[in-house]
């Protein structure tokens, strides 16, 4: 029996189609692989990123950085996860950043100082404390307290000065540790600079006690009785007031009047 004869050009175009759509099948299937590979869920590790661009010396924060989620395969030794941010919390930045950038620790200037700390327009004010008006020594660095002032009178009251106010600094302590913190006997506040004349001068007049505040607690609530007490003449916001002003009270308080103390009193001129 004789075989037809087979045209050699024509089986090899079709070998070589063949072997085409194999290896494109081939591929697609691999490259189909990987990508199911990527989106399939797996461990993953939380770092802490830059949500805006920063520039060295930025103080960094809860208000400038965010968090970004990897796969766990993708993780970096150097990079800072969300688990460690209280390590950088307030530190300067040593290089520029741009968002989303990854926080690496060597990207962080891990010694404090106070003047690195205070934010632009802010001051840094320190205040004596006793073991009462600092919480028995439990006050460090980062928290959020509210500042109450006893005014020294025949009647003394007790009103509302500051809220939401971060320590700085505890002594000489910078960081948020506990060991060697304890004795202390002042506390550096961040504070703008009308309050912090606004806490020199409460100082004169009576004794300043702190209040520890949750971090998490963004409910400040009327502070302007120290306004009224040491200027009544100053119109009272259009807020309930925690206290309610009296002659005595007053009288109290009137030979600041007379010795233009009152004046000290921040918004004076507005």
């Amino acid at each position: 029996m004789k075989l037809p004869h087979i045209n050699r050009k024509l089986l090899g175009l079709i070998v070589a189609i063949s072997i085409g759509v194999l290896s494109f099948w081939a591929f697609k299937l691999i490259f189909d692989q990987k990508v199911a590979n990527l989106n399939k869920k797996g461990p993953q590790v939380q770092y802490v990123v830059a949500s805006t661009s920063l520039q060295s010396g930025s103080i960094i924060s809860t208000n400038n950085v965010s968090q970004r989620n990897l796969s766990q395969e993708y993780s970096q030794s150097n990079a800072v996860p969300v688990s460690d941010f209280s390590a950088i919390d307030g530190l300067p930045l040593k290089v520029d950043l741009k968002p989303g950038d990854i926080v690496m620790y060597s990207m962080v200037d891990n010694k404090k100082e106070i003047t690195k700390l205070i934010p632009a327009g802010h001051r840094a004010i320190t205040i004596p404390v006793d073991d009462e008006s600092s919480i028995s020594s439990m006050l460090k660095p980062g928290d959020l307290i509210d500042l109450l002032i006893t005014l020294n009178s025949s009647q003394p009251v007790t009103v509302p000065l500051i809220q939401g106010v971060k320590i700085l600094a505890t002594g000489k302590q910078l960081d948020g540790s506990t060991s060697d913190n304890m004795g202390y006997a002042n506390i550096t506040l961040d504070v703008t600079a009308t309050d912090a004349r606004n806490i020199t001068f409460a100082a004169s007049l009576g004794k300043i006690s702190a209040t520890l505040r949750n971090p998490n607690d963004q409910n400040l609530t009327d502070t302007s009785s120290f306004m009224q007490l040491v200027n009544p003449t100053k119109p009272t916001p259009a807020i309930n007031s925690p206290l309610q002003k009296t002659s005595t009270q007053r009288s109290n308080v009137s030979h600041h009047e007379s010795s233009n103390l009152n004046i000290i009193y921040g918004n004076k001129d507005e």
